[in-house]
């Protein structure tokens, strides 16, 4: 097992990562011995794997689960009153303890039900896609989105413990694995070349992708995240840097009114336009252009981005929630291991950036 803290003072909490841990939780999360849980989860996960996780909790303390519908587009208000809801029907008192068994969607909105009934209760982030391993579960932040922005409602409310079973993978579809790796490869970018060296080099479209090579990548993400939440809690300076590719992966996203791209797939679409950005600015050499975008396509087909009106993507990076003054900053690299922020990117610069991404389109394989 690996365990990686996250220390924020009296909200630390340490991340487990290790296939078969589901099995272990009743020593791994002893200390919420005789409380009440309430899993949200959705139908989906909880078919596969939600007997399981029962069994584990159920010798804590009693349980209860309340099953969302799968999908983007359920991350809203109505999704965040149905869970309120089937908290106070589970009896859950300021004592209970809400656990997140799913992907980022149930996280969120799991996450911003603990943090908001009965003024908060603890949660308890156990992801089962790629993607919410390595971004969602970890850093505190919960929300639903507005029909209009991704992310504009929510909260900071920090999980006591997040753990990770990479053997729930297994049952994970090849698009859900791939649109996780978009965000490994974000994290390498960011800051370990290593990393993203690890992920340049997998498999083609992650087919066959070892158990070790998968749990060492999710490891060395959880670690980058780690670390920039330490040192920025609520999103201040700092871990800004985390948003490299999703101010226009977001925008991509509220347009298509999260039907068309998975999150991982705009943010991969959101790399290559924040890469050449940098590089018409010359921040970003050539090559190391060719190979954030190349390292992208190998991961796999995206949908197209040809036919989203590239005026309503403008309008929907105006509206980013990490506006500030009216400028959105973005995040450009400047290397790979390295980033920059940025507030002078123009609306001519994103236009021809998304000119440049449906170009790209006929790469992909």
């Amino acid at each position: 097992m690996i365990e990686i803290p996250v220390d924020l003072g009296r909200r630390s909490y340490t991340i487990a990562i290790g296939h078969g841990l589901l099995a272990s939780l009743p020593d791994l999360l002893s200390s919420f011995a005789g409380r009440r849980f309430a899993i949200v989860s959705n139908r989906r996960v909880f078919s596969l794997h939600g007997a399981r996780l029962e069994k584990a909790l159920r010798r804590l303390g009693p349980v209860e689960h309340v099953l969302i519908r799968d999908g983007e587009r359920y991350k809203t208000m109505a999704t965040l009153v149905e869970v309120l809801d089937g908290l106070l029907a589970a009896g859950l008192d300021r004592q209970g303890v809400v656990v997140a068994f799913g992907g980022g969607v149930v996280g969120d909105v799991a996450g911003f039900a603990a943090a908001t009934y009965m003024r908060g209760v603890a949660l308890i982030q156990i992801p089962t896609t790629l993607l919410a391993m390595v971004d969602s579960s970890v850093g505190g932040k919960v929300g639903v989105n507005h029909p209009r922005a991704k992310n504009l409602i929510g909260a900071f409310h920090q999980p006591q413990a997040v753990v990770i079973d990479p053997g729930v993978l297994e049952t994970l579809p090849p698009r859900e694995m791939r649109s996780g790796a978009y965000e490994i490869l974000k994290c390498g970018i960011l800051g370990d070349r290593a990393l993203f060296r690890a992920v340049r080099e997998a498999p083609h479209q992650l087919v066959g992708w070892e158990r070790v090579a998968v749990e060492g990548a999710i490891a060395a993400a959880c670690r980058i995240k780690a670390e920039i939440v330490e040192k920025d809690e609520r999103d201040d300076g700092l871990r800004r840097g985390l948003n490299l590719g999703h101010t226009l992966g977001h925008a991509l996203e509220a347009v298509t009114g999260y039907r068309r791209f998975t999150h991982g797939e705009a943010v991969g679409w959101g790399l290559i336009g924040a890469g050449w950005i940098a590089k018409e600015k010359g921040l970003l050499a050539e090559a190391a252009f060719d190979a954030i975008s190349a390292a992208v396509d190998r991961l796999g087909p995206r949908p197209r981005v040809s036919s989203v009106p590239s005026a309503r993507v403008l309008q929907a990076v105006g509206r980013d929630k990490k506006a500030r003054a009216g400028k959105v900053t973005f995040v450009l690299p400047t290397a790979i291991g390295r980033v920059a922020l940025r507030p002078d990117v123009t609306p001519a610069e994103i236009r021809r950036a998304l000119r440049v991404m449906a170009a790209r389109e006929a790469r992909m394989t």
